[in-house]
């Protein structure tokens, strides 16, 4: 029974990749990569240059200490067209936290105008981060902090529980984080959020293009309807883009080693 299930998602994952060959256009990891200057990326203005330094600080020396690397990004909401579980698992691909080996990176993406929060756990990690404790973290500890506009606190906070889970000898022992400990939840299961996670692709790439069609037969562009994306380099005087001011720790060599895999696994929520 255990080979028939490692057979089945083995053959999921497979599709779920062809699927991500098809719908991803060449270059988009470029344009995705832009989202990810370091470790805190608040294009959303959610903290103030102290807080956001400090949440750098910390997720750095856990890169240091551990391999482990956890990125924080914060948008106002997502580009026309984008699915929440389908963007932060592309933008997590695209900027690859974590090592090869290890596959030990985790994302978490914050969208403000949509109130929409998505923890995207590398494949490595989510033995410890599974989508169940992901999905309390997101409810018991994000929700209720931004609900109260709390948004450092919050994260600092969703930042230590998931560093404690992997890495239990790198915060204080005794500390109020190392006891922030659930239960394990039982859910759906893997090969359930494959299917899913397929279809939501299938049919977010043919609503986004059937829209696009449209909108051109009516005379429109994107450049005239919805949220407008301009590139970080080029004329400095056009309007202003809501990503201005990437800001945020940096990387050793300026960039993340590459190689952490994701394979959807993690948990949305909202507050």
């Amino acid at each position: 029974m255990r080979s028939l299930c490692k057979d089945r998602s083995g053959f999921l994952a497979f599709l779920l990749l062809l699927a991500l060959l098809i719908v991803v256009p060449a270059g988009a990891n470029a344009d995705f990569r832009r989202f990810v200057t370091g470790y805190v990326n608040d294009h959303a203005g959610l903290l103030r240059p102290e807080e956001e330094r400090e949440l750098s600080a910390l997720l750095a020396d856990l890169d240091v200490q551990t391999t482990n690397q956890f990125i924080v990004v914060t948008l106002p909401g997502l580009p026309p067209g984008e699915n929440l579980e389908l963007f932060a698992l592309r933008l997590a691909e695209a900027a690859q936290p974590g090592t090869a080996e290890r596959d030990n990176g985790l994302l978490l993406l914050i969208l403000s105008n949509e109130r929409k929060i998505r923890v995207e756990v590398g494949t490595g990690l989510e033995e410890k981060i599974t989508d169940g404790r992901a999905g309390r973290v997101i409810r018991e500890v994000l929700a209720p902090a931004f609900q109260k506009e709390a948004y450092f606190s919050g994260i600092k906070e969703a930042l230590e529980v998931f560093i404690h889970w992997v890495e239990p000898s790198y915060l204080p022992e005794g500390s109020a984080k190392a006891a922030f400990d659930f239960e394990e939840e039982e859910g759906p299961g893997v090969l359930f959020f494959l299917i899913l996670f397929l279809l939501l692709t299938v049919f977010s790439t043919y609503t986004s293009r059937y829209q696009q069609r449209r909108w051109y037969k009516r005379g429109y562009s994107q450049r005239t309807m919805g949220p407008v994306f301009y590139p970080l380099t080029g004329n400095r005087n056009r309007p202003s883009s809501p990503f201005k001011g990437f800001g945020g720790g940096g990387f050793r060599g300026g960039n993340f080693r590459g190689g952490g895999g994701f394979r959807g696994g993690g948990a949305s929520g909202g507050w």
